[in-house]
Protein backbone atom coordinates (compact mmCIF):
# COMPACT_ATOMS: atom_id res chain seq x y z
CA UNK A 1 0.00 0.00 0.00
CA UNK A 2 1.14 3.25 -0.86
CA UNK A 3 0.24 6.79 0.36
CA UNK A 4 0.87 9.97 -1.69
CA UNK A 5 2.23 12.82 -0.32
CA UNK A 6 2.61 15.60 -3.30
CA UNK A 7 2.22 16.20 -6.60
CA UNK A 8 4.40 19.42 -8.81
CA UNK A 9 4.48 19.85 -12.49
CA UNK A 10 7.22 20.01 -14.38
CA UNK A 11 7.15 22.80 -16.60
CA UNK A 12 10.35 23.97 -16.88
CA UNK A 13 14.60 23.36 -16.86
CA UNK A 14 13.64 26.54 -14.16
CA UNK A 15 11.15 23.98 -12.56
CA UNK A 16 13.95 21.49 -11.51
CA UNK A 17 15.27 24.23 -8.71
CA UNK A 18 11.68 23.15 -6.93
CA UNK A 19 12.21 19.38 -7.84
CA UNK A 20 15.66 19.02 -6.42
CA UNK A 21 14.30 20.74 -2.93
CA UNK A 22 10.61 19.00 -2.53
CA UNK A 23 12.88 15.71 -3.23
CA UNK A 24 15.19 16.69 -0.95
CA UNK A 25 13.21 17.74 2.00
CA UNK A 26 11.20 14.70 1.15
CA UNK A 27 14.25 12.70 1.99
CA UNK A 28 15.24 14.34 5.00
CA UNK A 29 11.78 14.04 6.20
CA UNK A 30 11.61 10.08 5.95
CA UNK A 31 14.76 9.40 7.33
CA UNK A 32 17.49 9.25 3.96
CA UNK A 33 20.81 9.63 4.70
CA UNK A 34 23.24 11.73 3.13
CA UNK A 35 24.35 9.50 0.40
CA UNK A 36 20.73 8.09 -0.86
CA UNK A 37 19.47 11.60 -0.32
CA UNK A 38 22.42 12.94 -3.26
CA UNK A 39 21.30 9.45 -5.38
CA UNK A 40 17.65 10.54 -5.40
CA UNK A 41 17.75 13.49 -5.79
CA UNK A 42 19.89 13.58 -8.80
CA UNK A 43 18.04 10.38 -9.87
CA UNK A 44 14.59 12.59 -9.79
CA UNK A 45 16.15 15.58 -11.55
CA UNK A 46 17.88 13.56 -14.51
CA UNK A 47 14.07 12.02 -15.24
CA UNK A 48 12.54 15.45 -14.71
CA UNK A 49 14.58 16.90 -17.15
CA UNK A 50 14.46 13.82 -19.63
CA UNK A 51 10.35 15.01 -19.34
CA UNK A 52 11.23 18.26 -20.35
CA UNK A 53 13.71 17.80 -23.02
CA UNK A 54 11.61 15.31 -24.88
CA UNK A 55 7.87 15.81 -24.18
CA UNK A 56 7.72 19.46 -23.00
CA UNK A 57 7.25 18.67 -19.45
CA UNK A 58 5.12 16.26 -16.98
CA UNK A 59 3.91 15.64 -13.95
CA UNK A 60 6.04 14.81 -10.69
CA UNK A 61 4.49 12.75 -7.53
CA UNK A 62 5.74 11.70 -4.44
CA UNK A 63 4.69 8.76 -2.37
CA UNK A 64 5.58 6.40 0.63
CA UNK A 65 4.63 3.18 1.32
CA UNK A 66 6.22 -0.66 0.42
CA UNK A 67 8.80 -1.61 -1.73
CA UNK A 68 7.65 -3.70 -4.64
CA UNK A 69 10.63 -6.14 -4.82
CA UNK A 70 10.22 -6.98 -1.12
CA UNK A 71 6.91 -7.46 1.28
CA UNK A 72 9.02 -6.10 4.38
CA UNK A 73 10.91 -2.78 3.36
CA UNK A 74 9.03 0.73 2.83
CA UNK A 75 10.49 3.20 0.52
CA UNK A 76 10.03 6.87 -0.68
CA UNK A 77 8.84 7.45 -4.17
CA UNK A 78 8.94 9.42 -7.13
CA UNK A 79 6.56 9.18 -10.17
CA UNK A 80 7.51 11.23 -12.77
CA UNK A 81 4.83 11.13 -16.01
CA UNK A 82 4.71 12.55 -19.42
CA UNK A 83 2.71 12.67 -22.21
CA UNK A 84 5.25 12.83 -25.19
CA UNK A 85 5.72 10.91 -27.74
CA UNK A 86 7.29 7.85 -25.84
CA UNK A 87 10.20 5.54 -25.98
CA UNK A 88 10.03 2.63 -28.59
CA UNK A 89 13.69 1.35 -27.60
CA UNK A 90 13.21 0.80 -23.59
CA UNK A 91 15.42 -2.13 -22.94
CA UNK A 92 18.26 -1.10 -25.35
CA UNK A 93 18.20 2.22 -23.86
CA UNK A 94 18.50 0.88 -19.95
CA UNK A 95 21.39 -0.89 -21.27
CA UNK A 96 23.52 1.19 -23.03
CA UNK A 97 24.79 4.23 -20.86
CA UNK A 98 27.55 5.02 -23.51
CA UNK A 99 25.12 6.56 -26.18
CA UNK A 100 24.73 9.98 -23.73
CA UNK A 101 24.98 12.82 -25.64
CA UNK A 102 27.72 14.71 -24.38
CA UNK A 103 26.54 16.87 -21.33
CA UNK A 104 23.19 15.52 -21.14
CA UNK A 105 24.06 13.77 -17.58
CA UNK A 106 23.40 10.27 -16.19
CA UNK A 107 20.38 10.26 -18.16
CA UNK A 108 17.86 6.69 -17.99
CA UNK A 109 20.92 4.02 -16.95
CA UNK A 110 22.32 6.58 -14.50
CA UNK A 111 19.27 7.16 -12.44
CA UNK A 112 18.23 3.00 -12.68
CA UNK A 113 21.49 2.32 -10.77
CA UNK A 114 21.34 5.20 -8.43
CA UNK A 115 17.93 4.00 -6.87
CA UNK A 116 17.24 0.92 -5.20
CA UNK A 117 14.28 0.59 -7.59
CA UNK A 118 13.31 1.67 -10.93
CA UNK A 119 10.71 1.10 -12.75
CA UNK A 120 9.73 2.55 -16.71
CA UNK A 121 6.26 1.87 -18.60
CA UNK A 122 5.94 3.38 -22.13
CA UNK A 123 4.46 3.22 -25.43
CA UNK A 124 5.35 5.18 -28.80
CA UNK A 125 2.67 7.77 -28.78
CA UNK A 126 1.06 7.52 -25.40
CA UNK A 127 3.83 9.12 -23.04
CA UNK A 128 6.26 7.70 -20.37
CA UNK A 129 6.19 7.03 -16.81
CA UNK A 130 9.22 6.54 -14.93
CA UNK A 131 8.83 5.31 -10.99
CA UNK A 132 11.56 5.83 -8.58
CA UNK A 133 12.00 4.05 -5.07
CA UNK A 134 14.34 4.53 -2.74
CA UNK A 135 14.37 2.13 0.31
CA UNK A 136 13.74 3.97 3.63
CA UNK A 137 15.95 2.44 6.96
CA UNK A 138 15.31 -1.12 7.70
CA UNK A 139 13.10 -1.32 11.15
CA UNK A 140 11.01 2.23 9.77
CA UNK A 141 7.95 2.80 12.30
CA UNK A 142 5.45 2.55 9.07
CA UNK A 143 3.13 5.61 9.73
CA UNK A 144 -0.55 6.43 10.16
CA UNK A 145 -2.77 8.44 8.15
CA UNK A 146 -2.94 11.32 10.84
CA UNK A 147 1.10 11.06 10.98
CA UNK A 148 1.84 11.15 7.31
CA UNK A 149 -0.84 14.66 6.99
CA UNK A 150 1.58 16.11 9.95
CA UNK A 151 4.56 15.63 7.66
CA UNK A 152 2.89 16.88 4.02
CA UNK A 153 1.39 20.01 5.71
CA UNK A 154 5.31 20.86 7.04
CA UNK A 155 6.17 20.23 3.92
CA UNK A 156 3.62 22.94 2.28
CA UNK A 157 4.88 25.37 4.47
CA UNK A 158 8.63 25.28 3.63
CA UNK A 159 9.48 28.49 1.66
CA UNK A 160 10.76 27.33 -2.29
CA UNK A 161 14.22 27.99 -2.41
CA UNK A 162 16.10 30.40 -5.00
CA UNK A 163 18.40 29.16 -7.86
CA UNK A 164 21.51 30.50 -5.52
CA UNK A 165 20.20 29.02 -2.49
CA UNK A 166 19.86 25.58 -3.99
CA UNK A 167 23.12 26.06 -5.78
CA UNK A 168 24.67 26.64 -2.38
CA UNK A 169 22.73 23.72 -0.99
CA UNK A 170 23.78 21.39 -3.74
CA UNK A 171 27.70 22.31 -2.13
CA UNK A 172 26.82 21.49 1.28
CA UNK A 173 25.39 18.13 0.32
CA UNK A 174 28.47 17.68 -2.24
CA UNK A 175 30.82 18.38 0.89
CA UNK A 176 28.59 15.74 3.79
CA UNK A 177 28.21 13.07 0.92
CA UNK A 178 31.84 13.27 0.03
CA UNK A 179 32.27 13.21 3.64
CA UNK A 180 30.32 10.17 4.32
CA UNK A 181 31.44 8.46 1.04
CA UNK A 182 34.84 8.31 2.69
CA UNK A 183 33.56 7.13 5.83
CA UNK A 184 31.98 4.41 4.34
CA UNK A 185 35.23 3.47 1.97
CA UNK A 186 36.88 3.53 5.76
CA UNK A 187 34.00 1.27 6.99
CA UNK A 188 33.89 -1.21 3.62
CA UNK A 189 38.24 -1.39 3.92
CA UNK A 190 37.47 -2.55 7.82
CA UNK A 191 34.88 -5.22 6.87
CA UNK A 192 36.78 -6.08 4.10
CA UNK A 193 39.61 -6.99 6.74
CA UNK A 194 37.38 -9.02 8.73
CA UNK A 195 36.18 -10.70 6.32
CA UNK A 196 39.57 -11.83 4.91
CA UNK A 197 40.31 -12.43 8.70
CA UNK A 198 37.00 -14.27 9.32
CA UNK A 199 37.48 -16.76 6.32
CA UNK A 200 40.77 -17.94 7.72
CA UNK A 201 39.16 -18.81 10.93
CA UNK A 202 36.61 -20.45 9.41
CA UNK A 203 39.07 -22.69 7.79
CA UNK A 204 41.34 -23.06 10.83
CA UNK A 205 38.10 -23.80 12.75
CA UNK A 206 37.08 -26.58 10.83
CA UNK A 207 40.30 -27.94 10.04
CA UNK A 208 40.71 -28.87 14.04
CA UNK A 209 37.41 -30.88 14.38
CA UNK A 210 38.05 -32.72 11.07
CA UNK A 211 42.14 -33.75 12.23
CA UNK A 212 40.66 -34.70 15.42
CA UNK A 213 37.54 -37.30 13.31
CA UNK A 214 40.17 -38.45 10.98
CA UNK A 215 42.84 -39.32 13.20
CA UNK A 216 40.82 -40.67 15.48
CA UNK A 217 39.08 -43.34 12.40
CA UNK A 218 42.64 -43.98 12.01
CA UNK A 219 43.39 -45.09 15.73
CA UNK A 220 40.05 -46.72 15.82
CA UNK A 221 41.74 -49.04 12.99
CA UNK A 222 45.18 -49.70 14.72
CA UNK A 223 43.87 -50.10 18.25
CA UNK A 224 41.40 -52.69 20.49
CA UNK A 225 38.19 -52.63 21.04
CA UNK A 226 38.49 -51.20 24.99
CA UNK A 227 39.99 -47.80 23.29
CA UNK A 228 37.06 -47.70 20.72
CA UNK A 229 34.51 -45.80 23.27
CA UNK A 230 37.22 -43.08 24.09
CA UNK A 231 37.52 -42.35 19.99
CA UNK A 232 33.83 -42.48 19.47
CA UNK A 233 32.88 -39.64 22.29
CA UNK A 234 36.11 -37.86 20.15
CA UNK A 235 34.41 -38.22 17.19
CA UNK A 236 31.06 -37.09 18.63
CA UNK A 237 32.03 -34.13 20.27
CA UNK A 238 33.77 -32.86 17.22
CA UNK A 239 31.06 -33.58 14.93
CA UNK A 240 28.80 -31.22 17.12
CA UNK A 241 31.37 -28.44 17.19
CA UNK A 242 31.13 -28.88 13.14
CA UNK A 243 27.28 -28.76 13.42
CA UNK A 244 27.13 -25.93 15.79
CA UNK A 245 29.31 -23.86 13.51
CA UNK A 246 27.33 -24.58 10.67
CA UNK A 247 24.28 -23.80 12.53
CA UNK A 248 25.69 -20.10 13.60
CA UNK A 249 26.84 -19.20 9.91
CA UNK A 250 23.30 -20.51 8.59
CA UNK A 251 21.78 -18.18 11.27
CA UNK A 252 23.85 -15.61 11.15
CA UNK A 253 22.74 -15.39 7.22
CA UNK A 254 18.95 -15.30 7.63
CA UNK A 255 18.85 -13.30 10.71
CA UNK A 256 20.76 -10.27 8.63
CA UNK A 257 18.65 -10.50 5.36
CA UNK A 258 15.64 -10.17 7.37
CA UNK A 259 14.42 -13.91 6.78
CA UNK A 260 13.64 -15.12 10.19
CA UNK A 261 9.91 -15.31 10.72
CA UNK A 262 8.98 -14.77 15.12
CA UNK A 263 6.05 -16.68 16.42
CA UNK A 264 5.82 -14.92 19.30
CA UNK A 265 3.86 -16.37 22.60
CA UNK A 266 3.49 -14.50 26.20
CA UNK A 267 6.14 -16.46 27.89
CA UNK A 268 7.52 -15.58 32.09
CA UNK A 269 11.37 -14.26 31.83
CA UNK A 270 12.59 -17.32 34.08
CA UNK A 271 11.42 -19.54 31.57
CA UNK A 272 13.62 -18.01 29.02
CA UNK A 273 16.93 -17.85 31.29
CA UNK A 274 16.34 -21.23 32.72
CA UNK A 275 16.06 -22.38 28.40
CA UNK A 276 19.37 -20.43 28.13
CA UNK A 277 21.24 -22.16 30.62
CA UNK A 278 20.17 -26.10 29.98
CA UNK A 279 21.50 -25.36 26.70
CA UNK A 280 24.63 -24.17 27.48
CA UNK A 281 25.05 -26.85 31.03
CA UNK A 282 27.45 -29.19 28.39
CA UNK A 283 29.96 -26.24 27.86
CA UNK A 284 29.55 -25.17 31.46
CA UNK A 285 30.17 -28.32 32.99
CA UNK A 286 33.44 -28.66 30.60
CA UNK A 287 34.64 -25.94 32.52
CA UNK A 288 33.80 -26.40 35.75
CA UNK A 289 31.50 -22.77 36.09
CA UNK A 290 28.62 -22.39 38.38
CA UNK A 291 25.53 -20.68 37.70
CA UNK A 292 23.76 -17.82 40.35
CA UNK A 293 20.26 -16.87 39.06
CA UNK A 294 18.80 -13.76 41.07
CA UNK A 295 15.39 -14.08 40.02
CA UNK A 296 12.74 -11.00 40.57
CA UNK A 297 10.11 -11.11 43.25
CA UNK A 298 7.10 -10.70 40.97
CA UNK A 299 6.71 -12.96 38.00
CA UNK A 300 7.57 -11.15 34.60
CA UNK A 301 5.93 -11.94 31.10
CA UNK A 302 7.60 -10.76 27.46
CA UNK A 303 5.97 -11.51 24.10
CA UNK A 304 8.47 -13.53 22.36
CA UNK A 305 9.65 -16.14 19.97
CA UNK A 306 10.39 -18.45 22.74
CA UNK A 307 13.11 -20.93 20.42
CA UNK A 308 14.75 -17.57 19.42
CA UNK A 309 15.74 -15.85 22.80
CA UNK A 310 16.30 -19.35 24.31
CA UNK A 311 19.03 -18.72 21.83
CA UNK A 312 19.62 -15.52 22.83
CA UNK A 313 20.36 -16.53 26.16
CA UNK A 314 22.32 -19.46 25.48
CA UNK A 315 24.81 -17.63 23.36
CA UNK A 316 25.53 -14.85 26.04
CA UNK A 317 25.56 -17.54 29.04
CA UNK A 318 28.20 -19.58 26.04
CA UNK A 319 30.49 -17.08 25.48
CA UNK A 320 30.51 -15.93 29.09
CA UNK A 321 31.30 -19.66 29.99
CA UNK A 322 33.79 -19.64 27.28
CA UNK A 323 35.58 -16.60 27.78
CA UNK A 324 35.96 -17.42 31.75
CA UNK A 325 39.10 -19.84 31.61
CA UNK A 326 39.27 -20.79 35.47
CA UNK A 327 36.27 -22.13 37.23
CA UNK A 328 33.92 -20.08 38.45
CA UNK A 329 30.66 -18.56 39.11
CA UNK A 330 28.53 -16.85 36.15
CA UNK A 331 26.15 -14.31 37.67
CA UNK A 332 22.58 -13.96 36.25
CA UNK A 333 19.98 -11.02 37.40
CA UNK A 334 17.19 -10.63 36.63
CA UNK A 335 14.91 -7.25 37.41
CA UNK A 336 11.97 -5.24 36.24
CA UNK A 337 13.05 -1.36 35.19
CA UNK A 338 9.84 0.81 34.52
CA UNK A 339 7.87 -1.10 31.62
CA UNK A 340 11.06 -3.21 30.99
CA UNK A 341 12.85 -6.26 32.25
CA UNK A 342 16.78 -5.98 32.22
CA UNK A 343 18.59 -9.47 31.99
CA UNK A 344 22.14 -9.18 33.06
CA UNK A 345 25.13 -12.06 32.47
CA UNK A 346 27.87 -11.01 34.35
CA UNK A 347 31.26 -13.28 34.61
CA UNK A 348 34.69 -12.48 35.92
CA UNK A 349 36.69 -13.73 32.42
CA UNK A 350 38.62 -12.49 30.25
CA UNK A 351 36.88 -9.13 29.55
CA UNK A 352 36.96 -6.70 26.48
CA UNK A 353 39.42 -4.28 25.77
CA UNK A 354 38.26 -0.67 25.16
CA UNK A 355 38.96 -0.77 21.66
CA UNK A 356 37.36 -3.59 20.79
CA UNK A 357 34.11 -2.42 22.69
CA UNK A 358 31.99 -0.64 20.26
CA UNK A 359 32.53 -3.26 17.45
CA UNK A 360 31.16 -6.42 19.98
CA UNK A 361 28.48 -6.38 17.86
CA UNK A 362 29.93 -6.32 14.06
CA UNK A 363 29.46 -9.19 11.95
CA UNK A 364 33.13 -11.78 12.01
CA UNK A 365 34.50 -9.37 14.98
CA UNK A 366 37.00 -10.86 17.12
CA UNK A 367 39.66 -9.17 19.57
CA UNK A 368 42.83 -10.77 19.90
CA UNK A 369 43.37 -12.76 22.96
CA UNK A 370 45.21 -14.99 24.91
CA UNK A 371 42.27 -17.73 24.54
CA UNK A 372 43.62 -20.72 22.33
CA UNK A 373 42.35 -20.78 19.00
CA UNK A 374 40.01 -23.70 19.32
CA UNK A 375 38.44 -21.77 21.93
CA UNK A 376 37.39 -18.52 19.68
CA UNK A 377 34.52 -18.13 18.19
CA UNK A 378 33.50 -16.71 14.73
CA UNK A 379 32.72 -13.66 15.55
CA UNK A 380 28.92 -14.19 14.70
CA UNK A 381 27.51 -15.30 17.97
CA UNK A 382 26.85 -11.51 19.39
CA UNK A 383 25.56 -10.03 15.50
CA UNK A 384 22.63 -12.82 16.36
CA UNK A 385 22.14 -11.53 19.64
CA UNK A 386 21.72 -8.09 18.77
CA UNK A 387 19.62 -8.96 15.67
CA UNK A 388 17.29 -11.30 17.08
CA UNK A 389 17.10 -8.51 20.31
CA UNK A 390 16.18 -5.73 18.66
CA UNK A 391 13.48 -8.01 16.28
CA UNK A 392 11.64 -8.05 19.54
CA UNK A 393 11.59 -4.42 19.99
CA UNK A 394 14.38 -4.83 22.83
CA UNK A 395 18.20 -3.80 23.40
CA UNK A 396 21.34 -5.11 24.12
CA UNK A 397 24.40 -3.63 25.78
CA UNK A 398 27.46 -4.78 26.84
CA UNK A 399 29.98 -3.84 29.67
CA UNK A 400 33.60 -4.42 30.67
CA UNK A 401 36.65 -2.37 32.31
CA UNK A 402 38.62 -4.12 30.00
CA UNK A 403 40.98 -6.85 29.47
CA UNK A 404 41.10 -9.46 32.67
CA UNK A 405 38.31 -7.45 33.97
CA UNK A 406 34.79 -9.61 33.00
CA UNK A 407 32.05 -8.47 31.09
CA UNK A 408 28.45 -7.53 31.61
CA UNK A 409 26.06 -8.08 28.69
CA UNK A 410 22.36 -6.47 29.25
CA UNK A 411 19.24 -7.84 27.66
CA UNK A 412 16.18 -5.24 27.80
CA UNK A 413 12.84 -6.41 26.74
CA UNK A 414 9.36 -4.76 27.00
CA UNK A 415 6.79 -6.21 29.19
CA UNK A 416 3.65 -7.17 28.91
CA UNK A 417 0.59 -7.33 31.01
CA UNK A 418 -0.82 -10.27 29.35
CA UNK A 419 -1.93 -13.31 31.59
CA UNK A 420 -0.79 -16.55 30.35
CA UNK A 421 -3.66 -18.74 29.72
CA UNK A 422 -3.99 -22.11 31.38
CA UNK A 423 -3.82 -24.92 29.08
CA UNK A 424 -5.50 -27.98 30.43
CA UNK A 425 -2.97 -31.13 29.39
CA UNK A 426 -4.83 -33.95 27.67
CA UNK A 427 -3.17 -37.22 28.35
CA UNK A 428 -2.07 -38.59 25.31
CA UNK A 429 -0.61 -42.38 24.93
CA UNK A 430 2.91 -42.37 23.53
CA UNK A 431 3.94 -45.22 21.98
CA UNK A 432 6.79 -46.98 22.70
CA UNK A 433 10.36 -47.82 20.30
CA UNK A 434 8.98 -51.43 19.93
CA UNK A 435 6.00 -50.14 18.43
CA UNK A 436 7.12 -47.69 15.70
CA UNK A 437 8.04 -48.78 12.36
CA UNK A 438 10.61 -46.31 10.65
CA UNK A 439 10.71 -46.12 7.06
CA UNK A 440 14.29 -44.55 6.21
CA UNK A 441 14.57 -42.71 2.48
CA UNK A 442 17.88 -41.12 2.05
CA UNK A 443 20.09 -41.33 -1.22
CA UNK A 444 23.07 -41.15 0.58
CA UNK A 445 23.67 -45.07 1.79
CA UNK A 446 26.19 -44.60 4.55
CA UNK A 447 23.92 -42.09 6.14
CA UNK A 448 20.59 -44.16 5.74
CA UNK A 449 22.35 -47.22 6.77
CA UNK A 450 23.93 -45.78 10.32
CA UNK A 451 20.48 -43.98 11.22
CA UNK A 452 18.70 -46.88 10.38
CA UNK A 453 21.40 -48.97 12.50
CA UNK A 454 20.84 -46.28 15.86
CA UNK A 455 17.16 -46.83 15.42
CA UNK A 456 17.45 -50.50 15.55
CA UNK A 457 19.86 -50.95 18.54
CA UNK A 458 17.19 -48.42 20.23
CA UNK A 459 14.52 -51.15 19.64
CA UNK A 460 12.59 -49.71 16.48
CA UNK A 461 12.08 -51.63 13.38
CA UNK A 462 13.47 -50.12 10.16
CA UNK A 463 13.42 -50.17 6.31
CA UNK A 464 15.60 -48.29 4.46
CA UNK A 465 15.51 -47.04 0.51
CA UNK A 466 18.08 -44.72 -1.33
CA UNK A 467 15.32 -43.48 -3.79
CA UNK A 468 11.84 -42.22 -3.51
CA UNK A 469 10.47 -45.01 -6.15
CA UNK A 470 12.40 -47.52 -4.56
CA UNK A 471 10.10 -45.50 -0.84
CA UNK A 472 6.84 -46.33 -2.09
CA UNK A 473 7.63 -49.71 -3.19
CA UNK A 474 8.55 -50.68 0.43
CA UNK A 475 5.85 -49.19 1.93
CA UNK A 476 3.42 -51.34 0.56
CA UNK A 477 4.85 -54.46 2.37
CA UNK A 478 6.75 -52.10 4.91
CA UNK A 479 3.59 -50.19 6.93
CA UNK A 480 5.33 -47.34 8.38
CA UNK A 481 4.51 -45.51 11.64
CA UNK A 482 6.99 -43.10 11.08
CA UNK A 483 8.89 -41.82 7.35
CA UNK A 484 12.06 -39.88 7.51
CA UNK A 485 12.19 -38.69 3.88
CA UNK A 486 15.77 -36.71 2.55
CA UNK A 487 14.33 -34.06 0.60
CA UNK A 488 16.78 -34.13 -2.37
CA UNK A 489 16.39 -37.64 -3.82
CA UNK A 490 17.81 -38.44 -7.23
CA UNK A 491 14.57 -39.84 -8.91
CA UNK A 492 11.63 -37.33 -7.26
CA UNK A 493 11.72 -34.51 -4.87
CA UNK A 494 10.85 -35.83 -1.15
CA UNK A 495 7.81 -33.46 -1.04
CA UNK A 496 6.13 -35.75 -3.68
CA UNK A 497 7.39 -38.93 -1.77
CA UNK A 498 5.25 -37.44 1.36
CA UNK A 499 2.50 -36.79 -0.66
CA UNK A 500 2.09 -40.10 -1.79
CA UNK A 501 2.79 -41.92 1.45
CA UNK A 502 0.03 -39.76 3.17
CA UNK A 503 -2.27 -40.62 0.15
CA UNK A 504 -1.38 -44.54 0.47
CA UNK A 505 -1.85 -44.57 3.99
CA UNK A 506 -4.37 -42.01 5.25
CA UNK A 507 -6.13 -44.24 7.18
CA UNK A 508 -3.42 -45.77 9.16
CA UNK A 509 -1.30 -43.11 11.47
CA UNK A 510 2.05 -41.55 10.12
CA UNK A 511 4.43 -39.36 11.45
CA UNK A 512 6.14 -37.60 8.58
CA UNK A 513 9.57 -35.81 8.99
CA UNK A 514 11.64 -33.98 6.60
CA UNK A 515 15.60 -33.86 6.68
CA UNK A 516 17.01 -31.65 4.23
CA UNK A 517 20.57 -30.08 4.52
CA UNK A 518 18.38 -26.57 3.84
CA UNK A 519 16.73 -25.61 6.58
CA UNK A 520 15.54 -21.69 5.60
CA UNK A 521 12.16 -21.01 5.97
CA UNK A 522 11.11 -21.48 2.55
CA UNK A 523 11.91 -25.14 2.77
CA UNK A 524 9.98 -25.69 6.11
CA UNK A 525 7.00 -23.86 4.51
CA UNK A 526 7.33 -26.36 1.57
CA UNK A 527 7.50 -29.55 3.67
CA UNK A 528 4.84 -28.89 5.61
CA UNK A 529 2.08 -27.93 2.92
CA UNK A 530 3.25 -31.42 1.22
CA UNK A 531 2.36 -32.84 4.83
CA UNK A 532 5.64 -33.38 7.06
CA UNK A 533 5.21 -33.19 10.92
CA UNK A 534 8.34 -32.01 11.54
CA UNK A 535 11.78 -30.87 9.95
CA UNK A 536 15.23 -31.79 11.02
CA UNK A 537 18.48 -30.09 9.20
CA UNK A 538 21.46 -31.82 8.76
CA UNK A 539 23.73 -33.33 10.19
CA UNK A 540 20.40 -35.17 12.18
CA UNK A 541 21.44 -35.64 16.03
CA UNK A 542 20.51 -38.50 16.85
CA UNK A 543 20.05 -37.54 20.72
CA UNK A 544 17.26 -34.60 19.00
CA UNK A 545 15.82 -37.24 17.15
CA UNK A 546 15.49 -40.04 19.10
CA UNK A 547 14.05 -37.39 22.14
CA UNK A 548 11.47 -36.77 19.64
CA UNK A 549 10.52 -39.85 18.59
CA UNK A 550 9.63 -40.19 21.86
CA UNK A 551 6.87 -38.05 21.37
CA UNK A 552 5.30 -39.58 18.98
CA UNK A 553 2.22 -41.21 19.71
CA UNK A 554 -0.37 -43.76 17.34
Amino acid sequence: MRHRILSTPISSNLSLVAIRDRSRQIGELFGLDNVQRTRFITAVSEIARNAIQFAGGGTLTFLVGDATDSDESQCVVAQISDNGPGIGNVEELLGDSRGQPQGAGVGIPGSRRMTDGFFIHSEPGNGTTVTLEMLLPRGTVRLSGRELSARVEQLTQRKPQTPVEELEQQNREMMLTLEELRRKKVELEDADVRKNEFLAMLAHELRNPLAAISLSLQLAEHSDKDSHERTYAVIGRQTAQLSRMVNDLLDVSRITRGKVELQTEVVSISTLIDGGIETSLPELNRRGHKVVVRRPEESIFVRVDVARLKQVFSNIIHNAARYTLQPDTIEIHAERVGNEVQVSVIDRGVGIDSSMLPRVFDLFAQAPTSIGRQDAGLGIGLTVVQRLVLDHDGSVAVFSEGAGTGTRIVVSLPIVDEHVPEVETAVQYVATAAEHKVLVVDDNKDSADALAALLELHGYECAVAYDGGSALVLSETFVPTVGVIDLGLPDMPGFDVAIALRKRHQARPLTLVALSGYSSEDYRSNASEAGFDHYFAKPLLIGDFLSFLSTVGT
